[in-house]
């Protein structure tokens, strides 16, 4: 009986539950009939809910009535059957029937299989709605709002009504941000009413009695295809064996490395949506793997990857990989690599189909946007993989162009932040080629699991000199009287490029804010023990930030290397270097994307950045995990004043400060420092109530952004 779940949470969340594990599960091991009202259908979604489907249907003698909307969507309706833009059974027909043919051919057939044999024994009724635009609106809820009904022997009911359709990607933890709220009958009152009223409607239009909803039923010749498929499986063996086939279903390795199980679910889901799609996964929590291994499929079926990365240093690395992993001969381009240059070799790799030894090739952005790249790969554009790390550059004007020839038929794109930061046309253009965010991870999934290193938070802040503070007022009053002559000619009009250079003019007097370094050297000094092989990475804003550490540093007998795209020694074997003996790395940006040192211990950030993006990376770049190294340290050095008011010109600053520490102290096993910040918070003479409007508000563009890739 439903009733003997215990409590049901009254909402569960994609980003806290598992919403298939949590709800789905218990409500089939306990209910015998569901009724769904659904956008979309798959019968991908079987997957996720193998361990409940054979109580539901064999103990219980359940039965379930599904019912869709007519419209499609390629980002999410994956499976068999999501509703019908047919004009006529002709046409909705064929469609089905494609359909059907192209999952049964795919690796989730069993789910197509199942569904059939479900069809055919009368255990699962489908049939499909469209909903005139004069319906009535509490009829039109059940669609847009997707409810969903289990109901028991005892007359008891579990409703929901939410955001998730019923799919692999609406149900996955690790598929689309969705949520539903649960309304159990017994608890009385307004569950209970709502419980009835739905219970009421869905009747209502299943049996089409309300007005403006046409529910039709499978058409005749898709149903004996349907029947016909079933004859073929063994209905009770099936659901018997669903329940123990997920945990005996065979490791996805590559090249020895088993994968875990977000990047298992991520290759599925890419895999459901036709082998395109971005992961937006934590830095650190193994995108280049979850990418090795659909390459891996991707030579198996036949077709050359190109990977494409922003800097030499990721070059090598995916040059390396390629070799080691996917035992791959590797051409390189870009980033001193110019033998493809002066040889047809691009033409020659694409043109290979060799899968026991294939080709890789290895790119840096810029050489892959070169009209000499494209005339050797554009022909063999049909038979690639693309793959694209850190994505969302791909988005900028200077690589745009790489999105409108590059129509490999197999897409993947690695990023832990898909979105460009005030950039909407470069973001949609990101996600229209990849056909959208697939699979997510975030870096709370990644602690949770065990991927990242736990880590400790440790928040300091330093003022603006009286100097520095008289510059940001001045540059704060021109701002403002910029921003109020751009609404003055069009409210709707992009930001003209002198309030950008204003604003990137104001953001520098934060990063290069002269307390900072004095600050850095003392924690430095109070905390760096060298005899213990601790691995410090120092993140700071420009050369003359790191010169002046590296400077002070080594006046106090600590020796640290500095690190960025102007360096004079070798950038490979100062890394090496690091990762055997330990020290100190001053870094400006260059170790943000892509760069792997897991054994870092400690992170020192003097960078202000109120680019999510950025403190994003530089966070899971510490947490990476490492032999040894069980808990990582992360300190940051924040520009605040003693107090501030809202109309003060430093309330921006305190903004974008305030919610990359809030982000930060809220993981770190340390709590202290969400009370030190809060205290902090108070002292200023903000109120508390207002710190999630402040972390909302404090993502902003900075140089890198609004001058572009």
């Amino acid at each position: 009986m439903l009733r003997a779940i215990g409590d049901l949470k009254t909402e569960y969340s994609s980003e806290s539950d598992d919403i298939a594990r949590d709800f789905y599960g218990p409500c089939y091991r306990h209910a015998t009939t569901y009724d769904r009202i659904t956008g979309f259908f798959s019968s991908t979604v079987f997957h996720l809910l193998h361990g409940s489907l054979g109580t539901f249907f064999q103990t219980n003698g359940g039965r379930m009535r599904i019912l869709c909307s007519p419209r499609m969507s390629s980002n999410d309706a994956d499976g068999l059957v999501y509703g019908y833009a047919a004009r006529n059974d002709t046409e909705l027909s064929e469609m089905l029937r494609c359909e059907l043919r192209d999952l049964l051919a795919s690796p989730a057939a069993d789910g197509a299989k199942l569904f059939a044999a479900l069809v055919a024994n009368g255990l699962l009724d489908l049939r499909l709605a469209k909903v005139a635009l004069h319906t009535a609106s509490s009829s039109k809820s059940m669609f847009h709002d997707k409810v969903g009904l289990f109901r028991d022997s005892a007359g008891d009911s579990v409703g929901f009504r939410g955001s998730l359709n019923e799919t692999y990607l609406g149900l996955s933890r690790h598929g689309n941000i969705e949520s539903i709220d649960v309304w159990p009958s017994w608890a009385g009152g307004r569950d209970a009413e709502r419980v009835a009223k739905a219970v009421g409607r869905f009747e209502d239009i299943w049996d089409s009695k309300v007005p403006g909803v046409t529910v039709v039923g499978l058409p005749d010749d898709i149903r004996r295809e349907i029947e016909i498929v079933a004859k073929d499986v063994d209905l009770e063996a099936f659901l018997r064996d669903a329940s123990v086939s997920k945990a005996n279903a065979a490791k996805l390795e590559v090249g020895g490395i088993e994968l875990r199980d977000h990047q298992g679910a991520a290759f599925r889901a890419w895999q459901a949506n036709g082998h395109q799609g971005i992961f937006a996964h934590a830095t650190g929590s193994g995108k280049s793997v979850s990418g090795l291994y659909c390459a891996q499929q991707a030579i198996r079926g036949g077709l050359i990857p190109i990977i494409l990365v922003p800097s030499k240093l990721l070059l090598e690395q995916w040059a390396v990989q390629a070799r080691e992993v996917l035992g791959a001969k590797v051409i390189s381009v870009g980033a001193g690599h110019n033998r493809w240059r002066t040889a047809p070799i691009l033409r020659a790799a694409m043109e290979n189909h060799e899968t026991n030894r294939p080709y890789v090739i290895v790119a840096v952005l810029n050489s892959a946007s070169t009209p000499m790249f494209r005339a050797q790969v554009q022909r063999g554009v049909d038979k690639a993989f693309v793959l694209f790390d850190e994505s969302h550059r791909a988005g900028s004007l200077q690589y745009r162009e790489l999105l409108e020839w590059l129509t490999a038929p197999q897409r993947l794109g690695l990023s832990a932040t898909p979105n460009r930061a005030n950039d909407p046309e470069g973001t949609l253009a990101v996600s229209n080629y990849f056909d959208g965010t697939v699979h997510r991870y975030t870096l709370k999934n990644a602690l949770d699991d065990g991927v990242l290193a736990k880590y400790e938070y440790h928040p300091q802040w330093v003022s603006l000199t009286e100097e520095e503070q008289e510059r940001w007022d001045i540059l704060t009053t021109e701002i403002r009287r910029r921003t109020a002559m751009d609404r003055s000619s069009d409210a709707t009009a992009p930001m003209s490029d002198q309030l950008k250079m204003k604003l990137i003019e104001r953001a520098r007097i934060a990063k290069s804010a002269s307390r900072k370094i004095p600050a850095a050297i003392r924690t430095v000094v109070e905390n760096y023990k060298p005899d213990e092989k601790q691995k410090w990475l120092i993140y700071c804003d420009n050369q003359v930030q790191v010169e002046e550490l590296r400077v002070g540093l080594n006046d106090l007998d600590i020796t640290a290397w500095a690190y960025h795209s102007a360096m004079t020694g070798d950038p490979i074997n100062t890394l090496r270097m690091f990762d055997s003996e330990g020290g100190i790395i001053i870094s400006i940006k260059c170790l943000d994307e892509g760069v792997d040192i897991p054994s870092a211990t400690h992170a020192l950030v003097i960078a202000s950045s109120r680019n999510e993006r950025e403190f994003i990376q530089r966070r899971g770049r510490i947490l990476r995990k490492a032999p040894n190294k069980t808990i990582a340290t992360l300190v940051d050095i924040l520009v605040l004043p003693d107090e501030v008011q809202r109309t003060d010109s430093s309330w921006p600053l305190v903004v974008g400060e305030l919610a990359r520490a809030s982000q930060f102290a809220a993981w770190g096993l340390n709590t202290d420092s969400v009370s030190k910040i809060e205290a902090k918070i108070i002292d200023m003479g903000i109120q508390l109530e207002e710190l999630s409007e402040l972390m909302k508000a404090g993502y902003e563009e900075d140089e890198e952004s609004i001058e572009g890739d």
